[in-house]
């Protein structure tokens, strides 16, 4: 028993023994600076000890060709021998190590991890997990995962196991610098001894039938044996449930809050008028759905209301976004004031700019583009227009930023593609206009329960009717040796007279390691050979800004027949010519990526295709081919890729779980709010408010406060 005081979970970790220089500089890199910071970082894996197989037993077991990575194996033994070679075709280091228990002996091989050679050593007992393939000279183990349980020089274990695994099930942690798995295993003893249970600060109703925030991170870094170890590995025990409804209630508090501060602000009140709807009437190319008119009302009813609107704008691929968009903006620049609209890419801003300019017709000078490579004195001169409010309508992408950008009334902002931008970065554009209304317009579909999260202090309006005349695109998945077949189809659509795209996923084969792609010069050339004569253009991200554009205005003015790029196009360009798009190595892109290439077809009066070259993964692809709901579309790319990589980055705004995850726990995260708004219209108790002070700074929200 330890004499030492019991210790807040709020404690430094640096209290803790056994922590030098070195590793107290590990934590601090990795984020870990409180007992409760080292206890919320769980194991990544639970080893049941009666799970673990004798090696002199996997020979006996008959494993059949395909089926092989279907099961994880588990064992346990001494490195009897370690061998270090390159391979014959791609050179590649090889890494060779020979697993032996007493009962036989196993190889196990890791490509590309010269490393290993140096910091293993005969008589080192490792633990290895993975499947088990048959090799040439049998049976063996390729790529495992492996946990050092004990050093040469220390093996004095008769049993087989390490002294510190006493208990059935082994919790591994990652490495992390110079602290080991077993040194985590070690600090996290320490925590658990010295630690005292926090006061509760959950609402009944959400831990009502769980264990306690001290009870549950013992329970998961000290599994009791009669734990069921499939839900362990699975982060479904109780004692998860327990640390993820603490993440989300947090968060949910944090949002409910949020939003209870922006409805007490007094907004900029926008007056409308007859007059001011038959000039917004006369920008109109056309009638608006029943779903845009609608929409239309919801922002209308905002800034009109005297409060300050947030209100995130969803709709599928092709609904007509940019038009609302743009007739928000007019309801401010017709009434005196000034309207942003901020863009992620050049391509983007550039292509609402065109858009912007056919809407205002003559009086498109009203407009402004501005963007990061103008020249210095046409830079100048859009600044000097955007202060004196000569212009009342500004697209730009993260120029907007700068410093030197000062509006004269800026009284709405509207953010494109609202997740690739830095919560400092809205926050700066916001300061340069008092307390400006602000729309969130999404160009990639979010399934609501992501979009609560996200944009939970939003009001939320979706576009879910398509424009009058667009029509189904016809989506195909053909096989690497069928691609004839596409070539065939864009032959067919160039020869009456439409415009195609091809995508490539690589700007060149370095971009991908051990992968061999097509990248775009080779497909360059396929192209010019299947297609001689043909006028084409060819863009990707390494381009000069201007000469992306005019590669891309060629295309888009009709002058060039077949663009070919890469991502650069997933937004923003509309050809209503271009009727066909063939994406090789489909398999490189996520469903949601995917689809949004998918929008680029079909704009016009003329049927669109989209074609899909892949030799794999064509189970997930067909998906596409089945539904063209962006929403349902997106659903399940999120249960694929997780929502970081939904969005294409890690730093997308989103809120930095470490247990709970936005989609499996979809309907803990709808009862976290629920009991949020109760929370905070009965008042915040002490122990509530503490917590959330210390959580909201972790679990930051994807939106301007």
């Amino acid at each position: 028993m330890s004499t030492l005081a019991p210790l807040p979970l709020s404690t430094q970790v640096t209290v803790l023994r056994g922590l030098g220089p070195a590793r107290a500089a590990a934590l601090e890199e990795a984020g870990i600076h409180t007992l409760r910071d080292l206890l919320m970082q769980l194991p990544y894996r639970y080893v049941d000890r009666g799970s673990i197989m004798k090696l002199g037993d996997l020979e006996l077991r008959g494993f059949e060709p395909g089926l092989e990575d279907r099961e994880i194996i588990t064992v346990l033994g001494l490195v009897h021998d370690i061998r270090q070679t390159l391979t014959r075709i791609q050179r590649m280091a090889l890494t060779e190590v020979l697993l032996n228990d007493g009962t036989g002996t196993l190889k196990l091989v890791f490509f590309n991890q010269p490393y290993l050679g140096r910091s293993l050593k005969i008589g080192d007992r490792l633990l290895a997990f993975g499947p088990l393939l048959n090799g040439r000279n049998g049976t063996e183990m390729r790529g495992p995962q492996i946990e050092l349980m004990s050093r040469a020089a220390h093996e004095n274990s008769k049993s087989g196991l390490d002294e510190t695994w006493v208990s059935r099930f082994l919790p591994l942690y990652r490495k992390m610098g110079p602290i080991s798995s077993l040194v985590r295993k070690k600090l996290v003893e320490d925590a658990l001894l010295r630690a005292h249970p926090p006061e509760e600060w959950l609402p009944p109703e959400l831990c009502r039938h769980l264990p306690d925030t001290l009870t549950a991170l013992r329970l998961l870094h000290h599994p009791p044996d009669e734990s069921d170890g499939r839900l362990l590995n699975q982060r479904e025990t109780p004692a998860h449930e327990r640390l993820a409804v603490e993440e989300l209630f947090a968060f949910a508090l944090g949002v409910e809050l949020r939003r209870a501060g922006r409805l007490s602000r007094r907004g900029l009140v926008v007056p409308t008028s007859p007059d001011l709807r038959e000039r917004l009437k006369s920008f109109l190319p056309f009638h608006l759905t029943h779903a845009q008119r609608k929409v239309f009302k919801e922002i209308v009813d905002d800034i009109t209301s005297g409060r300050v609107m947030h209100r995130l704008l969803q709709g599928d691929v092709g609904s007509g976004k940019t038009l609302v968009a743009f007739l928000s903006m007019a309801m401010v620049a017709e009434t005196g004031g000034q309207g942003a609209l901020l863009a992620p890419t050049e391509v983007l801003a550039r292509q609402h700019s065109l858009t912007f300019e056919r809407l205002l017709g003559a009086e498109a000078h009203r407009m402004q583009l501005l963007l990061g490579p103008m020249k210095a004195a046409e830079k100048r001169a859009a600044l000097a227009r955007i202060a004196s409010g000569e212009v009342r309508y500004i697209v730009g992408t993260h120029a907007l930023f700068q410093e030197a950008v000062s509006f004269n009334d800026l009284r709405l902002v509207v953010v494109d593609e609202q997740h690739r931008f830095g919560v400092k970065q809205r926050e700066a554009l916001k300061q340069k206009g008092g307390d400006p209304h602000w729309l969130v317009m999404s160009a990639t579909p979010i399934p609501r329960s992501l979009a609560l999260s996200l944009f939970g202090d939003l009001d939320q309006s979706v576009l879910d009717e398509l424009p009058p005349g667009r029509q189904p695109i016809t989506t195909r998945l053909v096989a690497t040796d069928s691609a004839e077949r596409a070539w065939d189809l864009i032959e067919k659509e160039l020869t009456v007279g439409r415009q195609a795209f091809v995508v490539s996923p690589a700007i060149d084969p370095s971009d991908e390691n051990k992968v061999k792609l097509r990248d775009i010069q080779a497909m360059e050339s396929l192209i010019r050979a299947r297609f001689p004569g043909l006028d084409m253009e060819v863009v990707h991200g390494r381009l000069k800004p201007d000469d992306m554009a005019a590669r891309m205005n060629r295309f888009v003015q009709g002058d060039a027949k077949l663009l070919l790029a890469t991502t650069v196009i997933e937004v923003g360009v509309d050809v209503p010519n271009a009727t066909v798009m063939v994406v090789d190595h489909a398999e490189r892109f996520g469903l949601s990526q995917l689809h949004q290439l998918r929008g680029r077809v079909g704009r016009g009066a003329h049927r669109g295709f989209f074609v899909m070259i892949s030799g794999i993964e064509t189970e997930r692809l067909h998906v596409l081919v089945e539904t063209q709901d962006g929403f349902k579309i997106a659903q399940k790319d999120l249960e694929i890729r997780g929502p970081g990589e939904f969005f294409g980055t890690r730093q997308a705004g989103l809120p930095q779980f470490q247990v709970a995850d936005l989609v499996r726990d979809r309907k803990l995260l709808q009862m976290c709010r629920e009991a949020a708004a109760k929370a905070i219209a009965s008042g915040l108790t002490d122990a509530q408010t503490e917590w959330l002070q210390r959580e909201q700074e972790r679990l930051k929200l994807a939106e301007v406060s």
